[in-house]
């Protein structure tokens, strides 16, 4: 099986940021099995009054023009609303369930109505089994549904996170593919790092991701981060991308060759 390549900025934003950043992994990325993710709407912001994205309808115009321009761009975006699901359904390729709704039956439910491919992010508080009951509530209602988990760390007290390569064996248990979510993983509290992130620390957990035997990243990605409406100190540079790419590759071949002898 193929490594997964998740990359796209936090928020769609606009169409502007978004085709920006689409053409540029477009032409980085080619043949790889990779997805352009991008948020229509932020839900969980920690502020009351953080901006939170372009909306639906903005989001699946921006979406369809997407693929009119490359037909075979595979999109993925998150929902946090049942209703939100069937909007998607010929547009989205894979949809993405929420770390703080992971457990959430309903939207599994819909989500597998509906789709074929289903990518929940990890609570940051749950173990391989606790969240390994999410795939029980997907398989109940489409048994063949290709399910992933992206491993967006652990908490580590109550400010901080850290990435356990020890579950990712664990994870494949009860998943199809196992992704670590580089960029989230590394998110902290502002207040007492005075950073919401590290994006050097996600450089390193995107490059090293294949030696841990994660079956793909995610990454969010911007052309400017420092100007994102969020997460603007975790997101990754896309100038830096193609450097980042080829660094994992080469440490997944290293890691296939110590594999196979």
């Amino acid at each position: 099986m193929s490594f997964i390549w998740i990359l796209g900025p936090c928020s769609l934003e606009s169409d502007e940021t978004f085709f920006k950043a689409l053409d540029q992994l477009n032409m980085m990325l080619g043949e790889r099995n990779w997805y352009m993710k991008s948020s229509f709407d932020k839900a969980n912001r920690t502020r009351m009054h953080s901006q939170r994205g372009p909306g639906l309808e903005y989001s699946i115009d921006v979406w369809k023009a997407a693929k009119q321009q490359y037909p075979n761009v595979q999109l993925l975006t998150d929902v946090h609303e049942t209703y939100q699901v069937e909007r998607l359904v010929g547009l989205i390729d894979c949809i993405q369930i929420p770390a703080f709704l992971c457990r959430q039956t309903d939207l599994l439910v819909e989500s597998a109505k509906h789709f074929e491919k289903i990518n929940i992010k990890k609570g940051q508080w749950l173990g391989p089994i606790n969240v390994g009951k999410s795939v029980e509530k997907i398989r109940e209602v489409n048994e063949d549904c290709d399910i992933w988990i992206s491993d967006r760390g652990s908490n580590f007290g109550y400010h901080d996170l850290f990435v356990n390569y020890g579950i990712v064996d664990e994870l494949k248990k009860s998943f199809d593919r196992v992704l670590l979510d580089c960029t989230h993983a590394t998110q902290r509290t502002e207040e007492i790092y005075g950073l919401g992130g590290d994006q050097r620390l996600a450089e390193r957990y995107f490059i090293t991701a294949p030696a841990f035997n994660y079956d793909g990243v995610f990454a969010e990605v911007h052309p400017n981060p420092a100007h994102a409406i969020s997460d603007v100190d975790c997101q990754l540079d896309l100038a830096r991308i193609r450097q980042l790419v080829v660094a994992a590759e080469q440490v997944m071949a290293i890691t296939d060759n110590v594999d196979d002898s």
